[in-house]
């Protein structure tokens, strides 16, 4: 059995205009505090390399000065350790954006305060990053195809961690790999129904837009896809609005 594309896309545009806060402020208030920690990634490690100077360096057979030349671009041990933290905290604000939509797909109370609800997982959202990174690279060293249904069968592992406390960064995966099971390609149409507002998404602050609309149409899939199995819905603070509707 198969989801309906289009139901899945329909509920999420209606959660993108019911939602209180609305999706869109949120996802404004995520993108300007990621692109801040991008502008100081930037800064930290950021070289600007003169070419003049780079390639003279390169045809003068000075082995020595050519060296001499890349090490002073080089920010450092320190500056690439802040960027490393700077990383893992937008991977952390993304979390925190995936539990925001969640509340919304569900009707659950939401806030902008849910950007932040990440770091309560702090350790379980970055092992499982790590895990996963891990298993879809090694499915891609036997080809890029293995490696790519790798990572449609980890999908479902965040939401599944986000929803389950009591379960490990490890049992998530092997689970999300028992909900993908017939549902790979599923996913995969979804995605590719995107394509063209992923491309729009290259005119600045589109992107202010495309990711809400798309993350809630992949939490709406989530949701929907956990019901249709059989799991049981997470409790959680219901929305102050007993009147909006429940579900799709």
């Amino acid at each position: 059995m198969e989801l309906n594309r289009t139901a899945l896309k329909g509920e999420a545009k209606r959660l993108f205009t019911s939602t209180n806060p609305s999706p869109l402020l949120v996802g404004f208030v995520y993108f300007l505090i990621v692109y801040v920690l991008g502008l100081l990634s930037s800064r930290l490690i950021g070289v600007q390399v003169n070419m003049n100077e780079y390639y003279n360096a390169m045809t003068s057979g000075d082995y020595a000065y050519f060296e001499r030349l890349v090490q002073s671009y080089d920010p450092g041990m320190g500056a690439w350790l802040i960027d490393t933290a700077i990383q893992i905290m937008v991977l952390i604000l993304g979390a925190g954006f995936t539990i925001y939509v969640l509340n919304a797909v569900r009707h659950y109370v939401c806030s902008f305060g849910n950007i932040f609800d990440g770091f309560g997982v702090f350790f379980r959202v970055l092992w499982l990053t790590i895990l996963t990174g891990i298993f879809v690279f090694l499915w891609s060293l036997l080809l890029i195809v293995p490696g790519i249904i790798a990572a449609y069968r980890y999908r479902m592992a965040l939401y599944l961690l986000l929803d389950n406390p009591q379960m490990s960064p490890y049992q998530c995966i092997s689970e999300s790999k028992r909900m993908m099971t017939g549902h790979k390609w599923e996913l995969c149409v979804l995605d590719m129904s995107f394509i063209g507002w992923y491309l729009l998404g290259i005119v600045p602050f589109v992107n202010i837009w495309v990711v809400p609309y798309t993350q809630l149409t992949y939490a709406v899939y989530y949701d929907n896809l956990r019901g249709m199995l059989g799991y049981a819905r997470p409790a959680g603070e219901p929305a102050p609005d007993p009147g909006r509707p429940d579900g799709m």
